[in-house]
């Protein structure tokens, strides 16, 4: 129960993190990465920057030590299923699962502990911890893509379902990010 309706709105209720706002626009990583066992949907996904696509597999990593390479935002597919009754039921996407990642899109978002975004902020995460915060466009660890209220949203907090959105456009103010 603790998963309750907690507040009423004249608007219907947003999607899920990892969620396509809309199909139109996306765009996907032109490699398939596979799961490290850490990356989940709604959050961002990093590649070794060691590695290239002669060499397999290629992992996407929910954070790594160095070197990171940002590869995307990690779509929620819906293409697996747990078979057992004795394997926990995660949003986790298992070590060897394909991972679907998106370049260029607008996505569902919720809201971390770490801060309140507030409309046009940059989104921002950490190679190092994967920690998702928000901040000026060009400052260290943009990705790109910035944040939208939803409609009738003024303000948003914590657990909040937010909408991220990448259109191949410059977006940010730094040299060579967001294509």
């Amino acid at each position: 129960m603790a998963d309750f309706q907690t507040r009423v709105n004249m608007f219907p209720a947003r999607g899920v993190p990892g969620a396509a706002v809309a199909a139109e626009g996306v765009v996907y990583t032109a490699f398939n990465y596979i799961s490290d066992g850490t990356v989940s949907p709604g959050t961002f996904a990093f590649g070794d920057a060691q590695s290239s696509i002669t060499s397999a597999p290629q992992f996407a990593h929910a954070k790594v030590a160095s070197d990171a390479k940002l590869l995307g935002f990690v779509v929620r597919v819906n293409g697996a299923f747990v078979n057992t009754p004795f394997q926990s039921v995660s949003n986790v996407y298992y070590k060897g699962s394909p991972v679907t990642i998106a370049v260029r899109g607008q996505f569902y978002l919720q809201v971390p502990e770490s801060g309140a975004p507030t409309e046009g902020q940059s989104v921002l995460c950490d190679p190092a911890t994967g920690a998702i915060t928000f901040g000026a466009a060009g400052t260290a660890n943009d990705t790109g893509w910035i944040v939208h209220l939803p409609q009738g949203m003024g303000t948003a907090e914590a657990g909040d379902i937010v909408y991220i959105e990448h259109l191949g456009a410059q977006t940010t103010a730094a040299a060579g990010v967001g294509g």
